[in-house]
């Protein structure tokens, strides 16, 4: 039988392996729910297999452990965010936070993070603002491993985007996805899983498409190998927002291998649905567009796969493969807290 484990259990013992690594209750809590957010969704590139380096990072000093997040308002919806160096999601939650206070005052708000890190998976926030009753948006750099559309030299990172709307009366729509063909960290959960990628998402040192996790050293943006200018601009878009608008560095200015980059920008923005509507009739509508998918079988608007993904893993637990579970196992042995069986 695979081996699961349930939410409750793995938040208990991330929590434990976090602040035995150096941090702080609130940085812990945060980088903790934000990878349960993507193992309940089944985005398991960001999910708890990102534990053990967010450990040694904090271990290492790449990231503080108690950091002193402050925000500054720039203008009425405005305020930027410095992440002091420390894990990225504490920031984040923060800046969702801060545009949502910002939106219920001026029907928009938005939040510039600055002096950031790694911050796992774009949706866990945007889905915070919607759970608030605001259309949320997260765009973001990252360090530079894909490669412009018929190039060979990486530009862009993932460069996530991500955005959620509200529906009161269901589930909400999320849109969460890299604008490379697939995330780095899927590459390094398919080494872990020993699986092969999909033809046409990663290159090899020499530029060439590979299948094998272990020869891929770059990704291919989205859009194939046709139609990736596509999913170059679109990586433009978050590159502008999330490293350009921020000050922080470029893509290309990141460690984008190594995964531990500091200094790093990101974007977030609220809306607030009643500047035009009732959030009622707003969740009215968004419900009806939904519900056109469940007319024809095997379709879904953004979000529908992973709510019944995370229906499931509700019940059932969050799968632990068996490479996924060595290294969760040696990162408590690391921490000195033991792994729930």
């Amino acid at each position: 039988m695979p081996k699961t484990a349930s939410v409750e259990a793995l938040a208990s013992f991330s929590n434990a392996v976090l602040r035995a690594s150096g941090a702080d209750e609130q940085s812990s809590e945060a980088a903790t729910w934000a990878m349960l957010h993507a193992s309940l969704h089944g985005v398991d590139s960001h999910g708890i297999r990102l534990l053990p380096w967010y450990a040694d990072c904090l271990r290492n000093g790449i990231a503080k452990g108690s950091p002193n997040v402050t925000v500054k308002l720039r203008r009425r919806a405005a305020a930027l965010v410095d992440a002091d160096d420390g894990l990225g999601h504490i920031a984040m939650y923060r800046a969702m936070d801060e545009a949502c206070a910002l939106a219920r005052d001026c029907g928009i708000g938005m939040a510039s993070v600055i002096n950031s890190t790694h911050f796992g998976a774009a949706g866990a926030y945007t889905l915070a603002a919607a759970e608030a009753g605001f259309i949320g948006m997260v765009a973001s750099n990252s360090g530079a491993f894909v490669v412009p559309h018929g190039g060979s030299k990486p530009i862009h990172g993932t460069n996530p985007l991500s955005l959620a709307a509200p529906n009161p009366k269901g589930e909400h729509f999320l849109l969460d996805m890299a604008t490379s063909a697939v995330p780095w960290n899927k590459v390094l959960r398919y080494r872990t899983e020993g699986l092969t990628l999909p033809e046409g998402v990663a290159v090899d040192a020499s530029g060439r498409f590979v299948t094998d996790p272990n020869l891929a050293v770059a990704l291919a943006p989205f859009g194939g190998p046709d139609f990736g200018y596509k999913g170059a601009a679109i990586a433009g878009m978050a590159e502008v927002l999330g490293g350009i608008l921020s000050g922080m560095r470029l893509s290309a200015d990141q460690d984008g291998l190594a995964l531990g980059d500091t200094k790093v920008g990101h974007f977030v923005m609220a809306i607030d649905p009643t500047l035009f509507m009732t959030l009622e009739a707003f969740g009215a509508k968004l419900q009806t567009y939904i519900d056109t998918f469940s007319r024809q079988p095997g379709t879904y608007a953004a979000g529908g796969p992973e709510w019944e993904r995370r229906r499931i893993r509700e019940v059932d637990g969050i799968p632990l493969p068996d490479g996924l579970y060595a290294e969760l196992t040696a990162a408590g042995t690391r921490a000195g807290v033991e792994f729930p069986a």
